[in-house]
């Protein structure tokens, strides 16, 4: 059964369709259900979900591009993208930088989530002149962290 209903589903083929202009890697760092029971270490409770999410979003556009790693077997690839934690995935596209989720685009994120695979293949967002320049005044370098939680 799907995650996505078959309507929304169209409305995001569509909406990819007209919207992506180059196309956008999502690299999804997880982790495997072990048949061992490890004391003390949870297992991954939305790692497949998340996994099942992102292959539902991938197979809407042939612009958009799922890698699934493991975290164990690809630890130097996650901590390079700065992942600690599982799901997690990054996108990566026209834009110079990278957006980095954690846990699952559910909710209220699903949204964001969308918009940001968008502007990630624009490799730009529409924010304004003002906030453009005041950014470009920046001297530090400046790490951004939104979270977000349903309420």
């Amino acid at each position: 059964m799907a995650i996505i209903p078959d309507r929304d589903q169209e409305f995001l083929r569509k909406h990819f369709e007209e919207s992506l202009t180059s196309d956008v890697d999502i690299v999804m760092f997880t982790e495997r259900a072990s048949p061992i029971i490890i004391p003390g270490k949870q297992t991954c409770e939305t790692c497949e979900q998340t996994e099942a999410l992102l292959k539902e979003v991938a197979d809407l556009s042939d612009n958009i591009n799922l890698k699934v790693l493991d975290i164990s077997t690809s630890a130097e690839e996650a901590a390079a993208h700065g992942i600690d934690r599982v799901p997690a995935f990054v996108l990566k596209g026209a834009a110079r930088g990278q957006v980095r989720f954690f846990g699952i685009p559910a909710g209220y994120e699903f949204s964001g989530f969308i918009a940001d695979i968008v502007d990630t293949a624009a490799g730009t967002t529409d924010l304004s002149d003002e906030t453009r320049s005041f950014l470009a005044s920046l001297t530090q370098e400046v790490n951004i962290k939104v979270f977000t939680t349903p309420t």
